[in-house]
């Protein structure tokens, strides 16, 4: 499938965007995952923790490899001994210490429900190939997705560079999102598994009414105080904190709640499935339904209309709202020049 194109491929200075891939994958270990990024892209292997690993100066940047278990990688797991009186890493069992293998036991359990993840290197837009060429061999690897255990919620996130790094920018694309979830839900068949967590909680109705208003023209400071009033947590469908934290670094690390927020100039997209094991997927199309949110953003006068037409729509029966918005998306995709023919 090809990968489309949104309608700003440029960043500010003229350069050509980049994104970044995170996809979350059971059945294959981090060590093997290693050699396929290497047979792909060259580069060095690097171990420097059982959980958390790299391959570093590939032909397209540095891969991070891990199991994502602090429990584990941070061996949070003696505490529980220690309190006990054990010092596991003092108790040798024949070759070994029985640090290691409760280690090795947890490692086991956890990664029949916990997913290895990739961390890919930002790939320019006009090379997302490559990301596409990771993915087949993953498969061709027998990699399992989200669909292959009731289990597996495993996610593909899709971090694209900002065209602007500025807060109207930022808005006309969180306003463009808001406007094609429900369309987005629908077109991703997001996994009935990752709804039933809470990684992916839609944005409160009262942030899109106040968002989507005409006459909601923030600057840094109020956006994200509305931001984190209605969004206390990262666990939305598009997480704005990394690009928050990049245009504010000390006042995101001020608010509560958030963990570690690694600042950075991209939004991030976390609706996707990883279907890593379904040979009809790809990344490019997840992707392409990403690009559908940058061509309405890029459109300001069918924001505003689709903006009014969305506060003014009758949400009686949210159900029924939700249809007969994916039905006008679906007709707004297919007839707009902008979004529908190119």
């Amino acid at each position: 499938m090809e990968f489309k194109q949104p309608p700003i491929l440029t960043n500010e200075k003229g350069e050509i965007r980049t994104v970044g891939f995170e996809f979350e994958y059971a059945n294959v270990d981090l060590e093997t995952t290693a050699k396929i990024i290497m047979d792909l892209f060259g580069g060095r292997y690097e171990a420097t923790d059982k959980y958390a690993q790299k391959v570093a100066d590939t032909e397209v940047g540095d891969f991070s490899l891990s199991l994502d278990v602090r429990l584990l990688s941070e061996k949070k797991y003696q505490n529980y001994f220690s309190k006990l009186g054990i010092d596991l890493e003092q108790i040798n069992i024949g070759n070994t210490t029985l640090d290691s293998i409760v280690e090795n036991v947890l490692g086991s359990a956890v990664a029949k429900v916990i997913p290895y993840e990739i961390s890919m290197p930002t790939l320019p837009f006009t090379h997302l190939q490559k990301a596409e060429a990771l993915r087949k061999a993953l498969y061709d690897n027998q990699a399992k997705g989200t669909k292959a255990s009731i289990l597996y919620a495993f996610a593909m996130h899709i971090n694209p560079e900002l065209p602007v790094k500025d807060i109207p920018t930022i808005l006309s694309h969180l306003r463009a999102f808001l406007l094609l979830y429900p369309w987005l839900l629908k077109a991703c068949d997001v996994d009935f598994s990752r709804r039933l967590t809470s990684f992916i909680n839609p944005f409160p109705p009262e942030y899109a009414q106040l968002v989507l208003a005409p006459a909601y023209a923030p600057d840094l400071d109020q956006f994200v105080n509305d931001y984190h009033q209605y969004n206390s947590d990262r666990n939305r469908p598009l997480d704005l904190y990394p690009v928050l934290a990049w245009l504010d670094h000390e006042k995101i690390d001020r608010l509560e709640n958030l963990g570690k927020v690694k600042p950075r100039p991209t939004f991030h997209y976390r609706l996707p499935n990883s279907l890593i094991d379904d040979p009809e997927w790809s990344i490019a199309k997840e992707w392409n339904h990403w690009v559908e949110v940058e061509w309405l953003a890029s459109d300001s006068q069918l924001l505003r209309e689709l903006s009014e037409a969305y506060l003014q729509a009758d949400k009686q029966s949210q159900k029924e709202f939700d249809q007969l918005w994916v039905n006008k998306m679906d007709e707004w995709i297919t007839n707009k020049p902008l979004l529908g023919q190119r």
